[in-house]
């Protein structure tokens, strides 16, 4: 752990990033696939020191992903945003290093609140003043570089998401604290709030074997008794004092305890819109992970495509390189180009089932899942969408970059074949040959 050094500085990792690439220099990144790469940043990624990540910001990156370590630059085919969320919203996956350094420090805030008897918790006491019996201060110094001011900016969130547990009632304030199920009891009896006196008090202030003993400022009027007595109806579910010190409660697990990785979920699903995405066909089928991840990129619709390349500046004359008939969309290709039927039509006719094309591949991929094979095969069936849209690819790429056309009959046989090799790799026990396969679907 550096000493002494400035607390958002990126020299702070350099011991770090080059403990991680003497390990990866063995793994030739170049010649990695995108799912392999994939593969390997989440590995690093769970490799990294928590402890250092809880104090100090990671410096982010995301080249890796795209290029390996060429130095030729790659495109980047999907917004990281998207990238970070999970799979089963559209995503990769990959960890979001600054919400994981948040969810880092925000445990510091919870350590705070709970250990009176840490002594790091007293010196930081000591150093920035009391606000309530959980936190400090805010701190507001104009000067110097303040590691604790950047943790404890972070306070509202833990409050919004935790709540007093109640035991003999010394740290939790009554009215200013979360305590009681229905919320903070400033906020849901302002007027009343207004009328008492010592509004600082906790609950152990406030609380006596008889019950309540509030002070008013003043005689209730007439119309403020029913009110009143709506507070009182609210305040003596109470049940009472106990032994033991007063604990902030995680509302997001349980037990009451914070957990980093629960955190972090809890604010990675923010932003997220839970949509019917194919996450399941694109990551569960038992395909090649370089063959998900290129499934992903379609679904996506960022495939680089000619289209795809021209919006990205490129100038370029784009047509379908195997119809030749219109333009080169990732749906075009992948759905509604006439060679492609032709494989389409392999499997479709086999079933007897009677298909209408969906307009984009993600809608493809969930109506293929749906298309009422029976539960043994779907395993099997799962996977025809990779083979023919991976066959497709290489027949598409081998067209434009080696001008190498084969006809309709051996990208089907290259299909079928790529079919019965996945599928001997998910069923080891046993030999599967083409009649087996094509038998099961």
């Amino acid at each position: 752990m550096p000493l002494g050094a400035k607390s958002k500085s990126i020299d702070i990792w350099n011991s770090v990033i080059e403990k991680c690439e003497k390990k990866l220099a063995k793994w030739k990144s170049q010649y990695l696939s995108k799912g392999g790469r994939l593969t390997l940043i989440n590995s690093v990624l769970d490799a990294l020191p928590t402890y250092m990540m809880s104090l100090f910001p990671i410096p982010p990156g995301r080249n890796f992903l795209w290029q390996g370590n060429k130095e030729k630059k790659s495109f980047h085919l999907v917004k990281w945003e998207e990238v970070m969320t999970s799979k089963e919203n559209g995503g990769l996956g990959i960890k979001n290093l600054k919400l994981q350094s948040k969810a880092l420090s925000m445990k510091w805030l919870w350590k705070y609140a709970n250990n009176n008897q840490m002594l790091w918790r007293e010196v930081i006491g000591a150093k920035y003043e009391k606000e309530d019996n959980w936190i400090t201060k805010e701190v507001t110094t104009p000067y110097g570089v303040s590691l604790w001011r950047s943790i404890r900016s972070l306070w509202n969130e833990v409050k919004s998401n935790s709540k007093a547990k109640v035991m003999d009632g010394n740290k939790t304030r009554f009215w200013k604290d979360i305590w009681h199920e229905k919320g903070n009891m400033e906020d849901l009896f302002p007027d009343i709030y207004n009328l008492i006196m010592l509004q600082q008090s906790t609950i152990a202030d406030l609380w006596s074997p008889q019950g309540w003993n509030f002070i008013f400022r003043r005689n209730l009027n007439d119309w403020e008794i029913v009110r009143v007595a709506e507070f009182l109806n609210t305040v003596n579910t109470f049940t009472g004092l106990q032994p033991g010190e007063d604990k902030l409660w995680w509302t997001g697990d349980d037990k009451g305890v914070f957990k980093v990785n629960k955190s972090y979920k809890l604010m990675d699903q923010i932003d997220q819109q839970c949509s019917r995405w194919p996450w399941k066909q694109i990551w569960k089928s038992r395909i090649p992970h370089k063959v998900s991840f290129f499934v992903w990129s379609m679904a996506k619709e960022a495939v680089l495509t000619q289209d795809n390349v021209m919006k990205r500046g490129r100038t370029l004359c784009s047509r379908c390189f195997l119809c030749g008939e219109t333009s080169e969309p990732v749906n075009h290709l992948f759905l509604h180009c006439k060679y492609t039927h032709h494989l389409w039509r392999i499997f479709l006719s086999l079933k007897g089932i009677s298909w209408t094309m969906p307009r984009k591949v993600a809608e493809a991929l969930l109506c293929w899942e749906e298309a009422g094979v029976h539960a043994k095969d779907r395993g099997r069936w799962r996977i025809i969408p990779g083979a023919i849209w991976w066959a497709v690819w290489k027949e598409r790429n081998s067209r434009c970059f080696e001008s190498i056309e084969n006809n309709v009959q051996k990208v089907k046989l290259n299909c079928i074949l790529l079919l019965v090799f996945w599928c001997n790799q998910l069923y080891s026990n046993d030999t599967v040959s083409i009649i087996d396969v094509l038998d099961s679907i």
